[in-house]
């Protein structure tokens, strides 16, 4: 994996808000995850980016308006 860390945002359109949590490069390896993967779910639009540290991934996630980090 490119990065030790990747954040799963799920942005859901009934709720309005964005789910998240920080997943490590193996967690995130094995659901077939990557740096800029999107899908479109039935819950709603998944993106997931990569980085270097735990630290970095939720600072970036405390970023996002309406985020509720789930780990």
């Amino acid at each position: 994996m490119e990065y030790a860390f990747y954040a799963e945002q799920t942005y859901l359109l009934k709720e309005g808000c964005v789910r998240a949590r920080v997943l490590p490069a193996q967690e995130a390896e094995a659901l077939g995850y990557e740096d800029g993967y999107t899908v479109q779910k039935p819950e709603g639009k998944v993106y997931v980016d990569g980085f270097d540290s735990e630290a970095a991934a939720r600072y970036h996630l405390e970023g996002l308006t309406d985020c509720r980090i789930m780990n």
